[in-house]
């Protein structure tokens, strides 16, 4: 079944039923077909073809589950960028894809037009409103197209979109994923994870060009209603699950961390809430307990990447025990156990499966991988060995299958030939009463080659001190593995889906290096 399928059948049985939000716009099932059947019969119309890219570079709007939609009904290349991306990167990902196509919403359509210039293969550009010069307008350019679906013929195994990588250490790359591999995501999550049906209500921060945007198939999938924050603003996400009455939500670690420390949680009535998700990046063990401790057992983690899309493993709302066994509260530093339809190991670098409780890298096997990296055949040898897509995650596995993640390979400390896991440095750093967020890298270090920094954000009000961070950790880990020094900031910098950026952090103390290890 290709992924257009799935707008034709949901529009078939909930028609009327509200479909999508997004501030005061909305759509039905219904409506949200025939536009995407105008929009894929259009772009068919000015000669974009079946497996031609198109790029979508838009805030969040209704207009952009369209646009999705009648990619997938036409055959075409969906490569969404997120809108928090710098010109540069921008520019890259439209060129590297081969785009002939771009849509934008209005904030955005002047920093695309400064690049016209390095984009000689665009030759349509459209804005959902107030469109720039040169540029045709949404509402007008599908008004005069046909309603009836595109007649195209699209198979599973064609590309459905280019999933580009967030670039934390180096260029973007554009992960293929056909229908199939985007379908088998859907179905991993439904089946075991959110159970979503017509009455669920879902609402979901986060841009449409990330995971935003499969979310949104699953509750087509089901006839559900998905609504479109504009802004994750904690007191505008409890306003609205309390009025909407809201079932689901989906976080990130740091968007759920805002919700908690939110003062006055407790005024707003949460109680239509089944489940919250977190993903993304890994959520240290003792802000899940708090969170655990304000909303209750309605907590769910999937963990996934660009290469294997969102559905590797997931821990479900049974997992979540903070009052039970060691062995079961231990459960919640972990990513989970695999989804049905996958297949994990953990290898050392040879490729040779590893011991319980031993940390090598995790690989996975399944119809979620991506075909490879476009036009880009040494990252993908790299990436995709024998049908199993190498992570780059360092884990281990316990004796009941679950996964802990250990931390990304390029993020592990070489000090003094002591290999040192930042995240374990920084788990420990998560305990502190005054400690917001915190991060761990890596700085060159003349005798040692590299030496631990820590990079620490204070909660509001509280102070803290060098030293007392460095002996603070020294208690809780080996001595070789705590701070040599610890920077404090205001916020740790984010990328565009969230997770803390470490390249940012690195950035200054490698900036003279010859390379960014010691």
């Amino acid at each position: 079944m290709n992924l257009g399928k799935t707008l034709t059948r949901a529009a078939g049985h909930f028609k009327s039923r509200c479909a999508v939000v997004c501030g005061d716009q909305q759509r039905t099932f219904a409506q949200v077909d025939e536009k995407a059947n105008r929009f894929a019969n259009g772009l068919l119309a000015l000669g974009v073809r079946k497996q031609d890219r198109v790029a979508i570079f838009c805030d969040n709007c209704v207009e952009y589950v369209e646009m999705d939609w009648a990619l997938y009904k036409s055959g075409m290349v969906r490569v969404a960028i997120n809108p928090l991306l710098s010109p540069g990167e921008v520019a890259y990902i439209i060129k590297d894809s081969g785009a002939n196509t771009v849509a934008v919403t209005p904030r955005l359509a002047k920093m695309v037009l400064q690049a016209k210039s390095q984009l000689p293969e665009v030759k349509n550009y459209l804005c959902i409103s107030r469109p720039e010069q040169g540029m045709m307008e949404y509402s007008r350019f599908i008004a005069p197209q046909k309603t009836s679906p595109p007649e195209i013929e699209v198979g599973e195994e064609d590309l459905s979109m280019l999933f580009y990588t967030g670039g934390t250490t180096g260029v973007p790359k554009g992960a293929m994923h056909t229908h199939e591999s985007i379908m088998n995501v859907i179905m991993n999550l439904q089946s075991e994870f959110w159970h979503l049906n017509q009455s669920d209500i879902f609402l979901s921060g986060g841009s449409l060009a990330h995971a935003n945007g499969f979310r949104v198939m699953t509750s087509f999938l089901q006839g559900a209603k998905f609504i479109i924050p504009e802004q994750f603003v904690p007191e505008e996400i409890l306003k609205t699950i309390e009025r909407e009455k809201v079932t689901m939500v989906s976080t990130v670690p740091t968007t759920l961390i805002r919700l908690c420390n939110y003062p006055h949680i407790d005024r707003f009535d949460l109680s239509s809430l089944r489940l919250i998700t977190y993903g993304a990046a890994p959520m240290p063990t003792e802000k899940l307990k708090e969170a655990l401790g304000i909303f209750g057992k309605r907590l769910g983690q999937s963990f996934g990447q660009a290469e294997s899309l969102m559905a590797i493993t997931h821990l479900s709302i049974e997992d979540h025990v903070v009052d039970g066994t060691e062995k079961e509260i231990r459960k919640l530093a972990s990513a989970g156990r695999p989804y049905v339809t996958n297949e994990v190991r953990i290898v050392n670098k040879d490729g040779q499966d590893v011991a319980i409780g031993e940390v090598g890298e995790v690989i996975v096997k399944g119809k979620i991988n991506m075909k490879g990296y476009w036009r880009n055949q040494e990252a993908t040898a790299e990436a995709l060995r024998d049908g199993w897509v190498y992570t780059g995650d360092l884990g281990t596995f316990d004796e009941d299958g679950y996964v802990y993640l250990i931390d990304r390979k390029k993020d592990m400390i070489i000090s003094g030939g002591y290999n040192i896991y930042a995240r374990e440095v920084e788990d420990i750093l998560h305990t502190h009463p005054a400690i917001a967020e915190a991060a761990v890298i890596g700085v060159p270090d003349d005798e040692w080659g590299e030496s631990v920094k820590a990079v620490v954000a204070l909660k509001p009000g509280m102070t803290l001190t060098e030293e007392a961070v460095i002996q603070f950790c020294k208690e809780g880990l080996a001595s070789y593995k705590k701070p040599k020094s610890v920077d404090f900031v205001g916020e740790l910098p984010k990328t565009s889906i969230g997770k803390i950026s470490k390249k940012d952090l690195k950035a200054p103390y490698w900036a003279n290096q010859e390379r960014a290890i010691h």
